[in-house]
């Protein structure tokens, strides 16, 4: 097991659907102390998203200070999506212990990532919605457009999907 990881979940998802996913760090503790950290983490979804990207693609994406949400849809039958997000997750946990080593034992999650199957037209919109202002429901910002961490920008220019998660800084 890698630091800050846990087990990967080893679920078979199902094709052509929809999936509300997401964590929380353990005992909702802060996990991204600077902007540095939470590009960290969106370049690991991004080095992941391209090479997942014929099995899972990311519709919309929230990353807040101490959880992230997802919507993904599954292309294939199988454990994709599975290994997809423990590979960003364990990735990101490497960082933060070799960045934070000493304040963080090796458990950086409350449990294994949530996945909610989105079975209607309906409730993958309104699960899109609640993930791009989530920013806003746990009043981590007043107003939706100074949240950089999440597809709204990308889904209020009408970006397609496919390019939803193209960062618009580079990293060094």
């Amino acid at each position: 097991m890698t630091p800050g990881s846990i087990m990967p979940r080893r679920e078979e998802f199902e094709e052509n659907q929809y999936y509300h996913v997401y964590n929380r760090w353990l005992n909702k503790q802060k996990l991204f102390f600077c902007r540095k950290d939470f590009e960290r983490f969106l370049r690991y979804i991004t080095q992941q998203q391209e090479i997942y990207k014929d099995k899972v693609s990311i519709i919309s994406y929230s990353v807040l200070p101490n959880h992230f949400h997802f919507v993904i849809l599954n292309k294939e039958t199988g454990f994709a999506l599975s290994e997809f997000i423990w590979k960003i997750t364990s990735s990101y946990g490497k960082y933060i212990w070799a960045k934070y080593w000493m304040q963080w034992n090796w458990k950086l999650f409350e449990s294994r990532f949530k996945a909610k199957l989105l079975d209607s037209e309906e409730y993958l919109n309104q699960c899109i919605h609640y993930v791009e202002f989530n920013a806003l429901k746990h009043w981590v910002v007043d107003d939706i457009d100074q949240r950089p961490f999440t597809s709204f920008d990308k889904a209020k220019s009408n970006t397609p999907y496919d390019e939803i998660l193209t960062l618009d800084w580079e990293f060094s």
